[in-house]
């Protein structure tokens, strides 16, 4: 494994799982970006790393693809790493295998970091000292596709939730995984077991808050038939998330 990676082990313990035996996707999703976080900061750009400069990293879009479930008391670990930064982003990427060394999937997210004060994106090559480009694996890309274009034409309303305490993250925001939870539950868990989900795609827009009441809207794709779309929408119009969901 290369330096500028680190892998993070795991098991999946009672509780984690979902009614079908397996690692929930919401518990895989935090856990992702638990590990993203655990990298920066072992690497010198992590939460408080960029709190000190007045900067914070925000979520842009999330990719999870899994080619097989993680079973109850399976061992497994999370491996990460960066392999470029282009001026308001830098992609990261991960991939998930069992302890035997058997892959289980990938994912790849794009981040932003965000000035405290002005709310607009720095420039990620300005940073001092070069910010962390020597931590960069640019012979690493991304193992799975980017979040690809979601385009609803023919939506329909599937439900509204109204954002509540559960929720929230630590900066009372409605917590990124959250939503990719919101886009599950507007499947029924018989289609979900007939039909196991096998990528899931999240593009954030907008910050959601407390007492915001969301909308989800959902539309199938037209150019592949096991993959819906979705917008959840604040207050009725601003899109603050798009997605999707492959079974």
């Amino acid at each position: 494994m290369n330096q500028n990676a680190s892998a993070y082990a795991y098991t999946v313990e009672p509780f984690t799982e979902d009614c079908f035996g397996h690692l929930s996707w919401g518990r895989l999703g935090n856990l992702i970006l638990r590990c993203a976080s655990m990298h920066a900061g072992l690497h010198g750009f992590g939460f408080e790393d960029m709190k000190q400069m007045g900067h914070a990293w925000v979520l842009s879009r999330l990719a999870i693809e899994m080619e097989r479930p993680l079973p109850t008391g399976a061992r497994f670990e999370i491996e990460t790493w960066v392999d470029r930064i282009y001026r308001q982003f830098t992609d990261r990427h991960f991939t998930v295998r069992l302890a035997d060394g058997t892959v289980c999937g990938h994912a790849t997210s794009t981040w932003s970091l965000i000035d405290f004060q002005s709310r607009q994106p720095a420039d990620l090559t300005q940073l001092a000292n070069g910010g962390f480009t020597h931590t960069l694996i640019p012979e690493r890309p991304a193992p799975i596709a980017p979040v690809g274009r979601i385009r609803l034409v023919h939506a329909s309303h599937s439900a509204t939730h109204r954002a509540a305490y559960t929720d929230l993250d630590i900066n009372c925001h409605f917590n990124s995984i959250r939503y990719l939870e919101l886009l599950l539950d507007q499947f029924s868990t018989s289609h979900l077991q007939a039909h196991p989900v096998r990528r899931i795609e999240m593009a954030y827009s907008l910050e959601a808050y407390v007492d915001d009441e969301l909308e989800i809207w959902r539309d199938d794709d037209p150019k592949n038939p096991l993959r819906t779309l979705f917008e959840i929408r604040k207050q009725g119009k601003d899109v603050v998330v798009k997605g999707s969901v492959e079974t």
